[in-house]
């Protein structure tokens, strides 16, 4: 069986990870092999082996994966041995292909032949005095033929040149190259991403830059607008672009269309946080009182926390975005709320069920320990659910819901409609057909916090476009 191995460089030094299983995953996020590269998606690239067959798969990542420059095909690039891998801003891995069973044959050969030798050598003797002078002459002759050629080719061939290859068990190292290949550039890369958008869903001043839809629709974005004066047509428009960079951003780079439907629903809770935008400045974290604040007031509360939340998120390998705007869905980003259920702090967990996730009770009213619990708790949602572009927003439902009370209502909807796609919006669609206290919550609450979670999540990764003079929250690391 061949020895397969990926190796790249460090600061220590040349690393070499061993391709042994059927699958191997690489990234900065919860991956198998978790790189230190700015830009890598959380689940970059998986490098399959079936036998001695091997091949990369991007897993459609933000910036691409590379094979000796080309991007790397949709079904995956079969590598081979030397092939060189980019991936992510800088790193660079070199294919190793070997044959351990090789490496061991030559000495059992050489041994065989030995042997070989010493019964014949009596022979060999007696032919000696003939074999020498033909050996000379075949030489000679071998030697007098290579030059003829060699010198036709220049000849012939003017500017031809013969270029050393490498044996099987040589690889070359990037060291001995140029940062990029000047001579030939990269084709068609997918353009890497800044320190700021790789943690946010774009901050840009809004252009007239045509942006396709995961629909196949292309999107012109208004000029110089901000979003309260747009026209109701752009509004529509700029929802639906955002949503997507958002479902992206949470979903592992991939996402699903947004549907009309969906874009008006986000917008409904959009326009309400707006308005509040224009507010009178009020901060008020009491019961009731909490979503009079201003939400200018409650975006600068969440500059203050996005910190520990990206932190906690990120330790347990989950796009720290989700935290953010579930604390601005379950408490506008207020420390100690505590709610007619009695359910308390920034992330809103029971007494019951806090010590589940690592929290002591008493210190609900703590943000960071809580923002920890609620990482573990959205982790192990992600778990059940999965972690698919449709798949993360029921996670979040479930976070508002409890898991027995969404999986009840994912049994009855999912039992009685044909084709349907598996995600939170067909469950809106179809609530009809959920019975019982758990299509009631869903109708009285789980309704509402999806759409809202992008609501949020559009204002705060996109401030400016809403005249709001702050960074995307997710950018706030210290």
């Amino acid at each position: 069986m061949l020895e397969i191995s990926l190796t790249y460089s460090t600061a220590e030094g040349s690393r070499e990870i061993a391709i042994e299983r059927e699958r191997t995953t690489f990234g900065r996020g919860d991956a198998d092999c978790r790189l230190d590269d700015g830009g890598l998606s959380r689940i970059h690239a998986t490098v399959y082996r079936d036998m001695d067959n091997v091949w990369i798969v991007d897993e459609n990542s933000t910036n691409g994966s590379f094979v000796n420059g080309e991007p790397v095909r949709g079904s995956g690039t079969i590598l081979k041995n030397g092939d060189q891998i980019k991936i992510g801003n800088h790193t660079k891995m070199v294919v190793k292909i070997s044959d351990a069973r090789a490496a061991a044959q030559p000495s059992a050969v050489q041994t065989s032949s030995v042997q070989s030798n010493s019964a014949s050598v009596s022979a060999a003797q007696s032919h000696s005095s003939m074999t020498i002078p033909i050996l000379v002459i075949m030489f000679a002759v071998f030697v007098i033929g290579v030059s003829a050629l060699f010198i036709g080719v220049k000849f012939i061939g003017g500017d031809s040149e013969i270029v050393y290859k490498p044996n099987d068990d040589e690889v070359k190292t990037f060291e001995d190259e140029p940062e990029e290949n000047e001579n030939k550039p990269e084709k068609t890369p997918k353009p890497e991403k800044t320190a700021a958008s790789n943690s946010s869903a774009g901050n840009t001043s809004l252009t007239n830059t045509p942006e396709t839809l995961n629909s196949g629709t292309t999107v012109v974005l208004p000029t110089g607008k901000k979003y309260q004066a747009m026209s109701e047509d752009e509004k529509n428009r700029y929802i639906a672009v955002k949503s997507e960079k958002v479902a992206r951003i949470i979903g592992n780079q991939k996402s699903e269309p947004i549907l009309p439907e969906a874009v008006q629903e986000i917008k409904k809770y959009l326009n309400g946080y707006v308005g509040r935008l224009a507010k009178a400045r009020s901060d008020n974290c009491t019961q009731g009182g909490w979503v009079k604040s201003d939400f200018l007031t409650v975006l600068e509360r969440a500059t203050k926390n996005s910190p520990f939340i990206n932190r906690a998120f990120n330790t347990e390998g989950v796009e720290p975005q989700i935290g953010i705007y579930i604390a601005m869905i379950e408490s506008e980003h207020c420390p100690c709320l505590e709610s007619p259920s009695k359910a308390k702090g920034m992330f809103q967990f029971l007494a019951s069920s806090a010590p589940d996730y690592g929290l002591n009770p008493d210190q609900r009213c703590e943000p960071e320990p809580s923002a920890k619990a609620a990482a573990k708790y959205i982790k192990s949602l992600m778990g059940r659910f999965g972690t698919a572009a449709d798949s993360v927003p029921l996670s979040i439902a479930s976070y508002n819901s409890g898991q027995g009370h969404l999986s009840n209502n994912m049994d009855k909807v999912f039992a009685s409609v044909a084709n349907q796609d598996r995600n939170f919006w067909t469950l809106v669609a179809n609530q009809n057909k959920m019975t019982g206290g758990a299509a009631k919550q869903f109708s009285n609450e789980n309704v509402k916090y999806v759409p809202k979670f992008f609501a949020t999540a559009i204002i705060g990764e996109n401030p400016q476009d809403f005249g709001v003079n702050l960074q995307p929250l997710s950018t706030y690391t210290k």
